[in-house]
C-alpha cells in the first residue's frame, strides 16, 4: 500500500495494480493471523477449572478460570484498539501530507512485529495443530447427520446416536478413534458455532449498512475535521470502557453474586448496538430535515453543500455502537476458544471471524439500496432486527450461561499451594479473584 500510495503513481493511474495486490495479501494475512492470535494469548493460561490459591499472607483467593479468560481477553481487545486509533493520526496524515505517509505509519510497526515475535518465541507456550481432530469434529458431525437427517438437527438424541459406547451396544463393530467425550466436546463446540450466526446482525449495525454510515458524515458540516477522524472515536471508546468493566463493573458484578455470563453479556451487546444503530437512524432523518438538498443530502450540488448539523453528532452512535465490541466480540473469543476441543481452538476461531465475511457480503448485495432517499432505513431495519434478534438469542442459548466454561482438564495439574475447588459455593464467595493462574 505504501508503493501504491506514491504521488507519481496515483497521478499517472497506475496505483491499482500494487494496491489491488496489496489488499489481496492484507487478506491472506488476516486469515493467517487473527484466528490464531487470541488461542495463543489464551493458551499461556493453564487452568480450566476452579482452584484456590493459597497466599504468601496464608490468604486463599479463588482463581476462577472464566473470570480469568474474560480479564486477557479485555487486554487483548484494549492493545487491539490501541493500534486501531492510531487511525487517528493516519487520518489527519492523509489529509495534509499524503496517502504515502498514512500508510507508512503502520507499516512501520507491521515491520517491527516479527522481529518481536522471534523476541518472545521461546517463553510461549505453543501447541502443534490437531489435524486429527479436525478430521474427527468433520466425520461426528456427517455421521449424526447421515442417522438423524436435516429434521433431526437439535432433538434429543442427535448427538448421543453416534456415540462408540451407543454404536457398540447397537452391534457396531467399528473402533472409533474418538471416544464418548470427544461427541460431546463437539456437541458444545457446534452450539457455540450456532451463536456466532447472530454475530452479522451486530456487526452491521455497528457502523451501519455498507457505506450509510460514510454517506451521513459526509452529509454533516465537519468545519475542517476529516471524516476518518470520529470513525476513530470506534476504538476510543473501547479503550476507554474496557478498563471499566475489567476493574469496576465485573468485579462488582461477582462481589455482589450476580452471574453475568456470557449469553447474557452478549445478549445486552446486541441491545447496545441496535440502540447505536437507532441513534443513527434518527440522525440521518433530522440531516434530510435540514439539508438544503432534502431526501438528496449525500449528493447535494446545493451551496451550502451539507446539513447544518455537526459532524460531532455521528460520534454518538459511533460510540454507543462500539460499547457493543466489548461484549459482544471480547465473550466471543473466550467462548470461541472455551468450547473447542484442544486441537480446533484455531478452527472454531476462524468460523466466528467467519461472520465478518457474512456481514460484508451482505452489504455488497444491498449496496445499490444504500443511497438518497433510503439511508434512514439502512439504519432503522438492521436496529429492528437486532432489538427482535436479541431475546430470541438469549431464549436459545441462556442455558449455556450454567455449564462449565472451559471444555478440558487443566493444562497442568493443581501443585501443593494449590487446590482443586469443585464444590464451593458461588452465592457465599464475596469476590473472585482476577490472579493469573499460576503454570
Amino acid at each position: 500500500m505504501i508503493i501504491a500510495a506514491i504521488p507519481k503513481l496515483i497521478q499517472n493511474g497506475t496505483a491499482i495494480g500494487p494496491f489491488a495486490l496489496s489488499l489481496y495479501m492484507l487478506a491472506v494475512g488476516a486469515a493467517l493471523f487473527k484466528p490464531n492470535i487470541a488461542p495463543t494469548v489464551l493458551d499461556q493460561s493453564p487452568h480450566r477449572k476452579h482452584h484456590v490459591v493459597v497466599q504468601k499472607d496464608g490468604s486463599k483467593a479463588i482463581i476462577d478460570p472464566e473470570a480469568t479468560s474474560e480479564s486477557i481477553m479485555l487486554w487483548f481487545y484494549l492493545l487491539i484498539n490501541i493500534g486501531a486509533f492510531v487511525g487517528v493520526a493516519t487520518a489527519y496524515l492523509a489529509r495534509f501530507v499524503g496517502f504515502w505517509a498514512a500508510y507508512l505509519v503502520p507499516g512501520i510497526i507491521y515491520f517491527m512485529l516479527p522481529v518481536f515475535l522471534i523476541w518472545v518465541n521461546k517463553a510461549l507456550v505453543k501447541k502443534p495443530p490437531g489435524g486429527t481432530a479436525l478430521e474427527d469434529f468433520v466425520y461426528v458431525n456427517y455421521l449424526a447427520l447421515r442417522k438423524a437427517g436435516i429434521r433431526g438437527i437439535g432433538r434429543k438424541g442427535y448427538w448421543d446416536r453416534v456415540k462408540p459406547s451407543v454404536l457398540a451396544a447397537a452391534g457396531d463393530t467399528k473402533v472409533y478413534r474418538y471416544d464418548d467425550r470427544f461427541v460431546e466436546d463437539v456437541r458444545r463446540t457446534m452450539a457455540a458455532c450456532a451463536i456466532f450466526l447472530f454475530f452479522p446482525i451486530q456487526q452491521i449495525n455497528d457502523g451501519g449498512l455498507g457505506a450509510a454510515a460514510n454517506a451521513q458524515s459526509a452529509s454533516l458540516t465537519n468545519n475542517g475535521v476529516p471524516n476518518d477522524v470520529l470513525d476513530n472515536l470506534n476504538p476510543l471508546a473501547i479503550i476507554v470502557l474496557i478498563p471499566i468493566m475489567n476493574h469496576i463493573v465485573y468485579p462488582g458484578l461477582r462481589k455482589m453474586g450476580i452471574r453475568f455470563g456470557p449469553i447474557s453479556r452478549m445478549t445486552f451487546g446486541f441491545l447496545i448496538a441496535s440502540i447505536g444503530a437507532s441513534s443513527y437512524a434518527v440522525i440521518q432523518y433530522k440531516i434530510y430535515e435540514t439539508s438544503p438538498c432534502g431526501y438528496d443530502a449525500s449528493t447535494c450540488d446545493i451551496d451550502p453543500l451539507v446539513s447544518p448539523l455537526s459532524l460531532w453528532l455521528y460520534a454518538i452512535p459511533t460510540a454507543v455502537t462500539a460499547c457493543s465490541e466489548v461484549f459482544i466480540n471480547v465473550t466471543a473469543y473466550g467462548l470461541a476458544y472455551s468450547r473447542a476441543p484442544e486441537h480446533m481452538k484455531g478452527f472454531v476461531m476462524s468460523l466466528s471471524l467467519f461472520m465478518t465475511a457474512i456481514s460484508t457480503a451482505i452489504s455488497l448485495a444491498t449496496a445499490n439500496a444504500i443511497q438518497d432517499p433510503y439511508l434512514i432505513w439502512c439504519f432503522a431495519a438492521p436496529s429492528v432486527i437486532g432489538f427482535i434478534a436479541a431475546p430470541i438469542f438469549y431464549f436459545l442459548f441462556r442455558h449455556l450461561d450454567s455449564e462449565d466454561f472451559f471444555l478440558e482438564e487443566d493444562a497442568h495439574p493443581p501443585t501443593s499451594d494449590i487446590e482443586s475447588e469443585r464444590n464451593y459455593d458461588d452465592k457465599k464467595v464475596t469476590g473472585v479473584s482476577e490472579l493469573p493462574a499460576k503454570a
